[in-house]
């Protein structure tokens, strides 16, 4: 070969290994760019599941995607408008082969002297849940308001026997245990955002 082609030849292939590594460092920044942040660990907590009746703790579903909500079942407005909306993502992601398997959704009552049981698995029942992917979870009131606290979520109970709560309280678990996302609950819960994080969460395990 001669000299002249053979340095051209070297030059080529130099701009192409270049042009690959830049290729390549530009789409792991991009990925880590789309990352959802890590908000912080979400602390453990330990409360009956009333769907099992066992005593159930956040670690046990580690490894799946979880998204959490406080709720009342008393609750007029905010709290069934929630689970609705949750209904309609736990739909979706059934059509892709994920709830229940890759993603739990969880339920956690501030109301446990009115939210029995039986309450609880009636208002799942209403409003569609599939019991599969599930967590209807139950503690002793205190313990319920020291976890949402823990979750940076006030809780107070009024005279009525009704519940002031932050709304900012729907809490996505990733499936190492840390917080990725804090949504707004209710009507303002955009389920096309919370479907695609749930999703890009559930391709980074």
């Amino acid at each position: 070969m001669p000299a002249s082609l053979s340095k051209n030849w070297f030059k080529l292939v130099t701009v192409i290994i270049l042009a690959a590594i830049i290729g390549a460092v530009f789409y792991s920044s991009k990925s880590k760019g789309d990352a959802l942040p890590v908000v912080k660990q979400a602390p453990a907590f330990a409360m009956t599941n009333v769907l099992s009746g066992k005593e159930t703790q956040l670690a046990d579903s580690a490894g799946t995607v979880r998204l959490m909500e406080f709720i009342y079942t008393n609750c007029p407005d905010v709290c069934p408008a929630t689970t609705y909306n949750m209904v309609l993502l736990q739909n979706e992601l059934k059509q892709k082969g994920l709830f229940g398997k890759n993603v739990t959704f969880l339920a956690v009552t501030y109301d446990p002297d009115r939210d029995t049981p039986e309450v609880l698995q009636k208002y799942g029942d209403r409003l569609g849940i599939d019991r599969s992917g599930w967590q209807l979870l139950r503690g002793q009131e205190a313990q319920t308001k020291k976890v949402a606290n823990d979750y940076g979520i006030i809780v107070e109970k009024l005279k009525d026997g009704t519940f002031m709560h932050s709304n900012l309280s729907l809490v996505l678990i990733d499936g190492k245990n840390n917080i990725r996302r804090i949504y707004e609950m209710g009507n303002e819960m955009d389920n096309d955002k919370i479907l695609a994080d749930i999703v890009k969460l559930t391709k980074e395990s």
